[in-house]
């Protein structure tokens, strides 16, 4: 089976442009990825593009590929061009999977679980009051979630002042009495805060029962956020950011984290996913993949984390997958805060190949103001 033609297509959502590859081989099978990065779009699509000539005309072997792309240029393991990999190596696998007839899952040796926990984030931004808080977080738990993420923190960092933390912990209190204690609640920080200050706010709000505490200080920042760990009663999650292997290697060696979260967008695709996974399992560490993505890596990240024996829960952003739900023919299967795999092959999931280009690429910009941030950009 030899690769014919790569396509890109940048599909405008809220916040972000998804960015999608097609994959075609000779024998007319097709197969899907997604390189969403929630900026620079254009360079992940043009880093796509330096790729294709190097794979046209190949066989489809997913391994020996990735490991070309991943090891024969001199620059290697940046954010950008790992993106651009886990594009391809997730259409590699689609294609391959409807070649045999088989979901990825299986390929890749099978479930241990026959369901995923999901969690909903993307439901609320910006500097709001905790009554909005609590009602957007009502209304996603009314649509059936039983874990919600999100930051109540607004412009706070790298320090917090008396009057942003006790607005952060009147949003987490309100979102807490609102959903009552049978709901899981993530906090996420973002990677803005310094060392005395995210473990300040840890004690602070430990007794609202988080379920985790996401990335209080930088990612790259390991030695930090093993202080954080060490200090706080709520579980560390972090690595949403980290796109290698040897740096989750780096991040598990250190005990930094009790929860890892690569993206199949961004750490080199399904494979290197679930490599990242076992080296979490054998350091007692849970596995919640980070996926503020489209459809197509939220498939790709479902096929994995079924094969992963320590699976903890996996993302959802309801409003960018809300908006575009057009592009699968036939959408997951959620129910009572679970995603439920297809039998279908490959990814399990059928494009509408009409929706590629029904949204073109819109410009997305942050602006800061007022010690807050709000995102622009016409979506629609």
């Amino acid at each position: 089976m030899i690769i014919r033609k790569i396509d890109t297509y940048l599909v405008a959502a809220v916040w972000r442009n998804f960015v999608i590859i097609r994959l075609e081989t000779d024998d007319g099978i097709i197969g899907y990825g997604e390189g969403t990065m929630g900026d620079f779009e254009k360079t992940v699509e043009a880093a796509i593009r330096d790729f294709t000539p190097f794979l046209l005309g190949r066989e489809l072997e997913i391994n020996k590929l990735t490991r070309f792309m991943e090891r024969n240029f001199f620059w290697r393991h940046g954010p950008i061009l790992s993106t651009a990999i886990s594009a391809i190596e997730q259409a590699m696998w689609d294609a391959f999977g409807k070649s045999v007839d088989k979901p990825v899952y299986e390929l890749l040796g099978g479930k241990v679980t026959d369901k995923v926990k999901v969690y909903a984030n993307g439901f609320i931004s910006g500097a709001r009051s905790p009554e909005e808080f609590a009602e957007a977080a009502r209304s996603v738990v009314n649509q059936g979630f039983n874990a919600i993420k999100f930051d109540p923190f607004g412009g706070a960092g790298p320090t917090i002042s008396i009057d942003e933390l006790r607005m952060a912990i009147k949003r987490i209190e309100a979102v807490r009495n609102a959903v009552g204690d049978d709901v899981d609640i993530m906090i996420e920080a973002h990677g803005r805060f310094n060392t005395r200050t995210a473990i300040k706010i840890a004690r602070a709000i430990e007794g609202l029962n988080p379920y985790w505490l996401e990335e209080p200080v930088p990612e790259e920042f390991i030695e930090a956020m093993r202080e954080v760990r060490k200090a706080s009663n709520i579980p560390i999650a972090t690595g949403e950011r980290l796109v290698s292997r040897n740096r989750f290697w780096d991040l598990l060696r250190s005990g930094a984290a009790d929860i890892v979260q690569p993206d199949v967008c961004h750490v080199g695709g399904i494979k290197a996913f679930t490599d990242v996974a076992s080296m979490a399992d054998v350091n007692y560490v849970m596995v919640a993949p980070h996926n503020p993505n489209g459809p197509i890596a939220t498939a790709a990240s479902l096929n994995a984390l079924l094969t992963v024996p320590n699976a903890l829960v996996l993302e959802y952003w309801l409003d960018a997958q809300t908006i575009r739900r057009d592009l699968v023919k036939e959408y997951f299967n959620i129910s009572n805060g679970y995603m439920y795999p297809s039998n279908k092959p490959g990814l399990g999931i059928e494009i509408n190949e009409d929706a590629l280009t029904r949204y073109p690429y819109r410009k997305m910009h942050l602006e800061y103001f007022s010690n807050d941030y709000k995102y622009h950009g016409d979506a629609t």
